[in-house]
């Protein structure tokens, strides 16, 4: 019987001590947004003398979050949707049909390109398009900056899918598009869970894009809704935090619900391939 291999005390201290540095903040955030306004000032590490709950309810009337919440949750949802499928079938073709590592290298290039580079571009294409100010610019932008992830990961994570199931898919007389559907996707739902998780946080937390390409208030997203929380002149830190604490959750809740899969998909093309 094999042994079970444990990680040595140092490697599991160090281990500890990453995870609290990154929960830090959360739980600062979280705190904070039930604090009194003052008490951030003068004892901004300090446990609330009371709870102000009344911070969540100004954070969602003061900015109307109701409203930025859905449109973020329709434009990231949609998105991420496109991204999964576009890039699991290029992915497919790329990994498994017709291997190429010139168009594997030019898809996956973006990966290096900053956004900020592209806003100018970007903002020209959507407006000569008729998308600005709309939802569906704000998704064909997001859509076209997270194909390159994506393919760049599914790429990778198709090929280690063992040949022989195709195969047999194959002798039994299934076309290309059921091999696909039926055999490789399901196969591959830790990838798509690494790269869905991925995308849906570049997504949610993205600021550049949809500040350019909207402007009217019924299209803004959440992050937008929370700038509106920044006073020019004077911030009211408690209801922020609360107003980041409506953006914060969702994502938190959505990686707990897939870390197992985001993490063997992430570990997949490290055994294999």
């Amino acid at each position: 019987m094999k042994k079970k291999e444990s990680l040595s005390p140092i490697a599991l201290i160090l281990l500890v001590l990453f995870g609290i540095v990154c929960f830090l903040p959360f739980l600062w955030v979280l705190v904070s947004a039930v604090k009194p306004a003052n008490e951030i000032m003068i004892k901004p590490f300090a446990l609330p003398s009371r709870i102000m709950l009344s911070n969540f309810s100004s954070a969602w009337e003061q900015a109307s979050i109701g409203s930025f919440f859905w449109n973020s949750l329709i434009i990231s949802g949609i998105s991420v949707g496109l991204i999964l499928i576009v890039s699991a079938m290029s992915a497919y073709i790329l990994g498994r049909v017709a291997p190429s590592l010139f168009l594997f290298t030019y898809f996956t290039m973006g990966i290096m390109i900053p956004l900020q580079a592209i806003v100018i571009p970007t903002f020209v294409i959507i407006k000569n398009m008729g998308l600005l100010n709309t939802r569906a610019g704000l998704i064909l932008a997001y859509t076209t900056s997270g194909l390159s992830f994506g393919i760049f990961v599914l790429t990778a994570f198709f090929r280690t899918i063992p040949g022989e199931m195709e195969e047999a898919a194959v002798i039994d007389g299934c076309s290309r598009g059921r091999i696909f559907t039926s055999i490789l996707l399901p196969l591959a739902k830790p990838g798509l869970a690494t790269v869905g998780t991925f995308v849906f946080l570049q997504c949610w937390n993205e600021y550049l894009f949809a500040s350019v390409l909207i402007a009217k208030p019924q299209f803004k997203t959440l992050t937008q809704g929370i700038m509106l929380l920044k006073g020019q002149y004077s911030t009211n830190y408690a209801v922020l935090c609360a107003g980041l604490t409506f953006a914060i959750l969702p994502v938190l809740a959505a990686f707990i619900v897939l870390q197992k899969q985001v993490i063997r998909g992430l570990m997949a093309g490290a055994v294999k391939g």
